[in-house]
């Protein structure tokens, strides 16, 4: 679920970047009201997301790092759901997996099992299905609902940095 690195250039040095970033991101979500950017910023890079009033354990992060250039600093920025969580949903999925593999083996009797003839296994087949179909619409909505936070957070980092957003085809300095 990672995008392509962005690179934003800044005509500022690290350590004016850094004081800049720090001045409009808060270390916690502690309060409400507070700055739009929640997050960890050193000298060496950045962990960022956007403060939102809800709860969303997939919301999209910023990864960035920062480099210097010729006449300032080069942030280059990578997006994605915070590690934890991506670690969460394979745990997750693994174990629906694995519960709709038995549960199937259970209510087909594939292995010949059943020694009561009639009794209704289905279950055994749905419920891990179901737990399935649960996750993935939690996961596609929870997405849904962080969409926009990348293009905020690169639009209010440019700001913030009074940088450019280069093309895509730009790399790192060499």
């Amino acid at each position: 679920m990672a995008s392509e690195t962005v690179h934003i250039q800044s005509p500022y040095g690290i350590d004016e970047c850094v004081r800049r970033l720090r001045a409009v991101t808060d270390l916690r979500r502690r309060f409400r009201d507070g700055n739009p950017l929640i997050g960890t910023i050193t000298e060496a890079g950045v962990r960022l997301r956007r403060r939102i009033a809800y709860r969303n354990s997939f919301q999209t992060y910023l990864f960035g790092t920062f480099s210097t250039d010729s006449g300032g600093t080069r942030l280059a920025c990578r997006f994605g759901m915070h590690p934890l969580a991506v670690g969460f949903l394979i745990v997750w999925f693994t174990f629906v997996l694995i519960g709709v593999g038995i549960g199937f083996v259970v209510a087909f009797d594939l292995f010949g099992l059943d020694e009561q003839a009639g009794r209704p296994l289905w279950p055994a087949a749905i419920v891990p299905a179901f737990m399935a179909l649960f996750a993935f619409g939690w996961l596609k909505l929870a997405r849904k609902m962080a969409e926009e936070d990348e293009e905020f957070m690169v639009e209010f980092l440019r700001f913030t940095l009074d940088g450019s957003r280069l093309p895509p085809t730009a790399g790192p300095a060499a």
